[in-house]
């Protein structure tokens, strides 16, 4: 069991010391943005720190990335004095590579493209660090499409965000989400309503219909199969 302890910390202790090296780093970069931010609003750090109900060296300190245990409600409020709002994103250490069931829908979708559309699977984003990667990118030359395989819609609005920052990134076209033709999948999309219709206007016939012709869809697509 000792050995077996032992043995751990050798196994994580580069994503763990990896993601310490990072949390500072990001630390530091938010300091900045809150310090040019707060310049900007003609802000000093006492009267910054007074709204906090915090000193004036506090905000100097994270201002240069120095509070490791900052809060994030205070963060939230401290970005917020000086005009800021904050995001906070997470992403897997490593690209997601399609499962069983989506590798079959993708394998169905496939069938229905044209000889025209060369195809790459597992297209990452081309920015240093950036782990994320579309399921694939078709292409022809006047068009790129991203092909997002999703065997189940889980936050429509979300997952549409995501896929357009992906879309913007990867510098294509057009997304092409690919959906299980579920019960669940359907509902979900119902209830997008005019979201869904505005952010993906072809749907599964049409988009089809271009796919198999070896045409541009036009717009965004969502395809049941």
């Amino acid at each position: 069991m000792l050995g077996h302890d032992s043995f751990m910390p050798s196994r994580i202790d580069s994503p763990i010391r990896e993601a310490a090296h990072l949390a500072a780093w990001v630390l530091r970069d938010i300091g900045r943005e809150l310090r040019v931010a707060r310049i900007l609003a003609g802000l000093t750090q006492v009267e910054v720190g007074r709204r906090l109900g915090k000193s004036g060296s506090y905000i100097s300190r994270v201002e240069h990335g120095l509070i490791a245990g900052i809060d994030m409600v205070e963060l939230f409020q401290h970005a917020a004095i000086v005009g800021l709002k904050p995001y906070l994103k997470l992403f897997p250490l490593g690209r997601r590579v399609m499962d069983g069931p989506q590798l079959a829908l993708w394998a169905r979708f496939r069938t229905r493209l044209a000889d025209a559309w060369h195809v790459a699977l597992e297209v990452g984003v081309p920015l240093p660090g950036d782990l994320r990667a579309a399921d694939a990118v078709i292409t022809i030359p006047a068009c790129r499409c991203m092909v997002e395989v999703i065997t189940r819609l889980a936050d429509f609005q979300a997952q549409y965000r995501a896929a357009n920052l992906k879309r913007r990134d990867l510098g294509v076209e057009f997304i092409i989400f690919v959906l299980a033709d579920t019960a669940t999948n359907r509902r979900i999309l119902h209830e997008a309503g005019v979201a869904a219709t505005e952010a993906f206007p072809l749907r599964t016939r049409d988009a089809l219909r271009s796919v198999e012709a070896g045409v541009s869809p036009g717009a965004n697509a969502i395809v049941l199969l």
